[in-house]
């Protein structure tokens, strides 16, 4: 029955526009409704990543709960982790509508949404509110209009930081304008180094690690790839998450609105963010850690990001498309794919062969 009202729920919100059905699930969300999806426990699931510990691989991506609305409320879904954000120090209303588009035909969306944000000021005060009950990231970036880019990344390292498990610095969104060239320029080393030190003074006065993680766009290409590995690894990020949306279009998308313009994620982005996990895995040689997002709708979505190096994965689009109950089905799986041996065991381990166009879906 759970299931049936699920899939009625879901039907319903998709005959609505896309950012006032988001909106209307947060509502839900806030009621204490969708908050019922129980989750199978495996011991061979748990995750470590660092100084933070993992009931299983599968979170929520930045994206959805952008300031905060409901991420003390949102493990009862079953999540292991969450990531709020994006959010800007100063408030700032995005993009123009419309800006979400469905692509039903491929299981994809396509936004431009560009930032939307409450601000630090009001995401502090929900901070200082409410306690999240599994591990939580923040997810942080500039404003359109701000005239210090790695000013305002370490002022929100800074403030935000100490609620946060890790935070996750967002270079990679296509729909600021000059953002992503920050992750090519020599801008780059000098935003890691001051979040870098604003983390420290975070560390000293709490006595224990906030991690730093930083987002990048799958549009990169292998010598850019290597360069902010290696650039990650001097400043001792923690984790790479690949990957944010693309801008690419060279797939056979069939929805109406595939020719809109902005960040394309869902299923046409799984080969692509995949194989390029895998070949920052092989350059990284287990310095750094991965987290694997874009294009999980399934268990062998899941797998499959695993195999090339991911250590935990985040949804948002797939859980769009085919609700709550799918963290469920990814973790049945993944128990079973493991063997009742321990997942750790799987990581990167045909990272080699997804790297070179080898490995098919098993």
């Amino acid at each position: 029955m759970k299931y049936l009202n699920n899939l009625l729920l879901k039907c319903f919100l998709h005959k609505l526009p896309p950012e006032l059905a988001h909106n209307i699930t947060l509502k839900l969300i806030k009621t204490g409704l969708f908050l019922n999806n129980s989750i199978d426990s495996y011991k061979n699931l748990n995750i470590k990543l660092g100084n933070i510990d993992f009931k299983h691989p599968i979170g929520l991506a930045a994206g959805f709960d952008k300031d905060g609305e409901v991420f003390h409320q949102i493990d009862k879904l079953g999540l292991s982790h969450t990531e709020i954000g994006t959010v800007t120090p100063k408030f700032q209303i995005g993009n123009k509508k419309p800006r979400v588009f469905r692509l039903n035909k491929d299981n994809a969306i396509i936004n431009s949404l560009g930032f939307p944000s409450k601000g630090e000021k009001y995401l502090t005060k929900r901070l200082e509110k409410y306690h999240s009950n599994i591990p939580l990231g923040i997810n942080i970036g500039c404003n359109k209009d701000t005239i210090n880019q790695i000013s305002d990344y370490s002022m929100l390292t800074r403030n935000l930081g100490r609620y946060a498990d890790w935070i996750t610095i967002n270079i990679s969104s296509p729909n600021t304008p000059g953002l992503r060239s920050i992750q090519t320029s020599d801008l780059l080393t000098n935003l890691l180094s001051n979040v870098n030190e604003e983390r420290k003074k975070i560390e000293n006065k709490r006595g224990h690690a906030l991690q730093v993680w930083l987002k990048i766009s799958p549009d990169l290409n292998d010598s850019e790839l290597k360069n902010i590995i290696d650039t990650a690894l001097k400043h001792n990020i923690d984790a790479l998450c690949i990957s944010n949306t693309t801008i690419s279009r060279s797939y056979e998308l069939k929805s109406g609105n595939k020719n809109e313009n902005g960040g394309l994620s869902g299923k046409p982005l799984t080969l692509q963010s995949t194989i390029m996990l895998a070949k920052a895995y092989l350059h990284a040689q287990n310095n750094i850690k991965f987290i694997g997002i874009g294009g999980v709708t399934n268990a062998d979505d899941a797998y499959f990001k695993m195999l090339a190096g991911a250590t935990i994965l985040q949804l948002y689009t797939g859980l769009v498309f085919n609700g709550p109950y799918l963290i469920n089905k990814i973790i049945q799986e993944l128990n079973k794919k493991s063997d009742l041996n321990h997942i750790t065991n799987i990581i990167g381990s045909k990272a080699y062969e997804i790297a070179n166009g080898h490995y098919i879906n098993e």
